[in-house]
C-alpha cells in the first residue's frame, strides 16, 4: 500500500514537472517548439495549448507537420468543433503545399511516404475549400496568406514572389537542379510529384468534368492566389531590399521578360518598384476570427528592431487620451475593471494596466471598427513611428478612412501630407489645398485660423 502510494505520489510529480514544462514552453514561445511539442501539449493539458505551440511553429519555423495538423483541426466539421474555420484551415494547407522545409523530412522512405500523403490530402483540401469558400472568404484567405509570409521577412518575401509569378519559376521545385536526385537523394521525385499532380489538379479544376458547376458557382481559378507576374515583381524587389541573396537572381529573369511584353511591359515593372517601396501588409494583425470559444487566433509576426523602437515611443508619445478613448469605443469602460476585460480578449494577463503594445490593439481595433478619432491617431502614429513602424502610405490610409466621414484633423493630416510628399507619398498641392479647406468647413479650428489670416491678408491688400 505504502509503495502504491509512493509510485502514485511519483507519477502526480512527474506529470506536474511535464505540465510546468508544456506550460513555461507555452507562456515564454521558446523558439525551438515543433509539432511534437503541440502533440504533447494537446494529450497533457488541452487542445487550445497544442494550437498555440502549431501555430507559433508553422507561422515562425515553417514547420511543415504543424501546417498541415492546424490545416486539420481548424477543418475538422466533425461533432462540435469549436475550432472550425474553413479560412483558416485553407491558409495552413496552402501554406503547408508551399513549404520551404518539405525536403527536411524526405532523408528516408517511411518519412517520404508520410510527407507525400500528408502533402497530396493538403492539395485535395485546397481544391475542396475552393468550391466551399464565398468570394469574401477567399480574399479574406489570401490576405492572410500574405499577412504570414510578409511576416516571415526577407524569406517570405521571396515566398510570395514565386506564387504569384506566372512563368515557370513559380512551380514548386523548378528551381532545383537537374540532377537533385543525387544531391537530395531520391526527392526529386516528390518534386515531381508535385508538380504533376499540381498541374493535372488546375488543370481538372479549370477545365474538368465539373468546371461547368465550378464556372457557375464564380469560381474560375484553382487558388487564392492569382499569379500576377507585376505583383511577383513587386514581392521580388521587397525581398532584393531586405538583403536576401537569391531575390537578385530571381529578378534578373522576371524583369527583363516583363520589360519586353510591350506595350504594357515597363509600366508593369516601373509600377512594381513603386509598389515595392510604400509596400505594407494587408492587416493591421491578424484577424482574430469569431470563434465561439472567443479565444482569438494568435499573431504570431515576429518583433523586429523598427516595431521595439516604436513601441518605446509608445510608452511615452502615444496620441493623448487615444488609448482611453479607443477602449470607450469598443465598450470597455470603467477603468482599470474595463482595461482587464480587454485584456482578457487579447488572452493575456489581466492586470489592469495598458501595456504600450495594448494600447497600440486599442487603437488599431477600434480603427478598424470604424472609429474616426482612433483612425486619425493610428495615422498620426504611422506618420511618426510610434507604436507602429513609420509608413506614410499606411498613415494616407487610416488618414482617408477618417475624412470619409468629414474627421476634420484626418482632412488637414491628409492635407500636410500631399503638401510635403514625404516617402511614399506624390506631392500634390492642389489637393492639399483643397483638404485644408475641406478641413476648416469641418470645423477643424488650426485650419479655420489659418484660413482666417488668409483670408484678412487678402482683405487688406485690396
Amino acid at each position: 500500500m505504502h509503495a502504491l502510494r509512493a509510485r502514485m505520489t511519483a507519477l502526480r510529480a512527474a506529470s506536474a514537472v511535464l505540465l510546468a514544462a508544456l506550460a513555461t514552453l507555452l507562456w515564454a514561445g521558446v523558439a525551438l517548439a515543433d509539432f511534437t511539442d503541440g502533440l504533447l501539449a494537446q494529450r497533457n493539458i488541452s487542445l487550445e495549448a497544442g494550437l498555440a505551440i502549431w501555430r507559433k511553429a508553422a507561422w515562425v519555423q515553417d514547420d511543415f507537420l504543424s501546417e498541415i495538423q492546424l490545416g486539420d483541426v481548424y477543418g475538422n466539421e466533425a461533432g462540435d468543433n469549436r475550432y472550425f474555420d474553413p479560412v483558416e484551415s485553407y491558409v495552413w494547407y496552402f501554406l503547408a503545399t508551399h513549404s520551404a522545409r518539405i525536403w527536411e523530412h524526405l532523408g528516408d522512405g517511411f518519412a517520404r511516404r508520410l510527407v507525400a500523403n500528408d502533402f497530396h490530402r493538403a492539395l485535395w483540401h485546397e481544391d475542396k475549400l475552393m468550391l466551399l469558400l464565398s468570394p469574401e472568404q477567399r480574399e479574406d484567405a489570401r490576405n492572410r496568406i500574405v499577412y504570414v509570409l510578409s511576416c516571415r521577412g526577407a524569406e517570405g518575401f521571396l515566398t510570395l514572389g514565386r506564387i504569384h509569378e506566372t512563368g515557370v519559376n513559380a512551380t514548386f521545385g523548378a528551381d532545383l537542379p537537374s540532377d537533385s536526385a543525387a544531391v537530395f537523394g531520391g526527392m526529386s521525385d516528390m518534386a515531381h510529384s508535385y508538380e504533376s499532380f499540381r498541374d493535372r489538379s488546375e488543370r481538372e479544376f479549370i477545365s474538368g468534368p465539373e468546371a461547368q458547376a465550378r464556372r457557375a458557382m464564380g469560381v474560375l481559378t484553382a487558388s487564392v492566389v492569382l499569379r500576377n507576374d507585376g505583383d511577383a515583381l513587386t514581392f521580388f524587389h521587397i525581398a532584393d531590399a531586405m538583403g536576401h541573396p537569391l531575390a537578385r537572381e530571381y529578378l534578373k529573369g522576371l524583369e527583363g521578360a516583363v520589360r519586353h511584353m510591350r506595350p504594357l511591359g515597363p509600366r508593369i515593372a516601373d509600377a512594381a518598384i513603386d509598389k515595392a517601396r510604400s509596400w505594407s501588409p494587408p492587416f493591421e494583425f491578424y484577424p482574430p476570427g469569431d470563434s465561439p470559444s472567443g479565444v482569438p487566433y494568435t499573431d504570431e509576426c515576429p518583433m523586429t528592431l523598427e516595431r521595439q523602437r516604436a513601441l518605446v515611443l509608445a510608452e511615452r508619445e502615444l496620441p493623448p487620451r487615444a488609448a482611453e478613448h479607443a477602449l470607450l469605443f469598443l465598450g470597455w469602460a470603467g477603468g482599470p475593471r474595463g482595461v482587464q476585460r480587454f485584456q482578457q480578449t487579447l488572452a493575456e494577463t489581466p492586470n489592469g494596466r495598458l501595456s504600450a503594445p495594448q494600447a497600440v490593439r486599442a487603437i488599431q481595433t477600434a480603427a478598424i471598427r470604424g472609429d474616426a478619432p482612433s483612425q486619425n491617431a493610428l495615422g498620426v502614429m504611422y506618420a511618426h513611428g510610434v507604436g507602429v513602424a513609420k509608413n506614410y502610405v499606411r498613415a494616407e490610409h487610416w488618414f482617408k478612412k477618417a475624412a470619409d466621414q468629414r474627421f476634420g484633423a484626418a482632412l488637414y493630416h491628409l492635407g500636410v501630407l500631399y503638401k510635403a510628399g514625404p516617402e511614399g507619398i506624390h506631392q500634390d498641392l492642389p489637393k492639399a489645398n483643397d483638404y485644408f479647406t475641406a478641413s476648416a468647413l469641418a470645423g477643424f479650428r488650426p485650419t479655420m485660423n489659418q484660413l482666417g489670416d488668409l483670408l484678412a491678408h487678402a482683405a487688406e491688400r485690396h
